[in-house]
């Protein structure tokens, strides 16, 4: 009598990781098709949605805080929420910026590990950024979010590369909104340059960018 044949498990990691690959295609692909036909917006509705989009925002530190909180303010607390911000354990400055602003309240706060301090060498935040990874994704995973609004420094780095490990998977929408900072006129910070090749939507202050970078959106 023939035996059932069985599955071999080294078949089934390669039809996994050939579906994922698969996944991961298709997702950067739609994210560039989509940017290719940006068009500059005068409103911050990020992605008209039936639903309220769960949103996480990442509050950097000094400048790029105060910036957020301006771009955040104009959004429409009932297309975003919950609204969840992501600050770095040794950021001191954002949490009590944000709470004695005039601006939209998060719905809860979370603090994660900095990727990178600042005057830290590029080679030691190799392994920063992979410890922020590892705390970061079990954050990700239990707020499943549909939108991620980040604007610098490399705090977000861990963040997003969480978000779209996990939209890949399926697990979550996460479209990925990065500001560059307004101080930015005619190059990329070096998160920019990062955040550029992964980013739904690219918005840039100054028309130079988006000259120099065709996947820019200017911001109106």
């Amino acid at each position: 009598m023939k035996l059932p044949t069985t599955t071999h498990p080294i078949q089934c990691l390669l039809s996994m990781l050939i579906l994922i690959a698969f996944r991961a295609i298709y997702v950067f692909s739609s994210i560039y098709c989509s940017r290719k036909g940006n068009q500059p917006r005068r409103k911050r509705n990020f992605y008209p949605r039936d639903r309220p989009a769960r949103t996480l925002v990442v509050l950097g530190s000094g400048g790029h805080t105060t910036e957020m909180l301006g771009i955040i303010a104009q959004l429409q607390r009932d297309r975003y929420k919950p609204i969840t911000f992501i600050i770095a354990c040794t950021d001191s400055t954002s949490e009590r910026r944000y709470q004695h602003s005039d601006h939209l309240k998060p719905d809860s706060v979370y603090r994660i590990p900095r990727s990178r301090e600042v005057g830290q060498s590029y080679f030691t935040s190799i392994f920063t950024t992979l410890w922020s990874i590892a705390s970061v994704f079990r954050l990700v995973f239990w707020t499943r979010p549909d939108v991620l609004i980040c604007n610098g420094p490399g705090t977000c780095i861990p963040v997003a590369f969480s978000v779209i490990c996990l939209r890949i998977l399926g697990w979550c929408e996460g479209k990925l909104i990065f500001v560059e900072s307004f101080c930015r006129v005619e190059s990329l910070s070096l998160t920019g340059r990062i955040m550029y090749f992964i980013a739904d939507r690219f918005i840039v202050h100054w028309s130079e960018l988006q000259e120099k970078y065709a996947l820019t959106e200017l911001l109106t």
